[in-house]
């Protein structure tokens, strides 16, 4: 039997929050010329979101998870002279399967994802980040940050397509995760397929364990060693909470303030 698909239409200028706590699959519908701000404020064990950007129109969609889900999977279309941006700040217990695949389907259209990420215990999250870039002069950002704990796992692949002809495509991914105990893991692999050649294309990846001197700098100033841990920990998920509003940003303050 297949999943019902509840549909949202937006047009003009809007900020709304949607719960998918009972929805096995939504769809929504950005009309021409629009400027859309989404908020998903809860989630199903699995999600399937379906998007249509509207010609010349703008989408930021926003997810605070908070919830431990099984899978969460993000299909987007972005027209001509229109922009998406994805926002996730992820501090659940378990994601076991997130992917988002963006295509830019018309000139002069961008999209950027930027993904904080805790994992903690023995939880593994795994995130496939993609964007298709279809048509040529569009534009795409992957920035991804995480910290790895206890005996958890981040697993990130970023995978950026440029197509035939797709002249002047802009592609840049980043990756960033810290280790904080001999146990914790993390992957990176960005992606790359090029099948044009005037284009531009980037990838920055760093995984590295917490710097025994950042650490001991603030031991040294008589900060106790969960407080540090903490500290370090905000400074590297906290740029996050400049894409949410004053609620959200202060909830995810208090999130990761209270990890150690």
């Amino acid at each position: 039997m297949a999943n019902s698909i509840t549909s949202y239409f937006y047009e003009g200028v809007n900020k709304n929050t949607v719960s998918l706590k009972n929805e096995d699959a939504v769809s929504f519908l950005i009309h021409d010329n629009s400027n859309i701000v989404l908020d998903i404020d809860s989630f199903n064990k699995d999600n399937k979101i379906s998007i249509v950007v509207g010609n010349n129109s703008f989408m930021k969609l926003r997810l605070l998870v908070l919830e431990n889900i099984n899978s969460l999977e993000i299909n987007v279309n972005v027209p001509r002279g229109s922009n998406f941006d994805l926002i996730i700040a992820d501090f659940s217990d378990e994601i076991s399967s997130f992917k988002s695949l963006v295509n830019l389907e018309g000139e002069n259209s961008e999209s950027s994802v930027h993904l904080a990420t805790l994992s903690s215990k023995n939880n593994k999250k795994k995130f496939t980040v993609s964007f298709n870039h279809k048509v040529g002069k569009t534009k795409s950002l992957i920035d991804c940050y995480g910290v790895s704990k206890d005996s958890s796992l981040i697993k990130i692949d970023g995978i950026s397509h440029i197509y035939e002809n797709a002249i002047k495509a802009d592609a840049t991914q980043k990756a960033r995760v810290i280790l904080f105990d001999k146990e914790s893991e993390a992957i990176a692999n960005p992606i790359l397929k090029i099948d044009c050649n005037d284009i531009k294309a980037q990838h920055a990846c760093a995984i590295g364990s917490l710097r025994e001197e950042h650490l001991y700098y603030l031991l040294s100033r008589g900060i106790e060693i969960n407080e540090a841990r903490s500290l370090i920990t905000l400074g590297y998920l906290l740029p996050i909470a400049q894409y949410f509003d004053e609620k959200e940003s202060d909830k995810i303050k208090e999130i990761i303030g209270g990890v150690f």
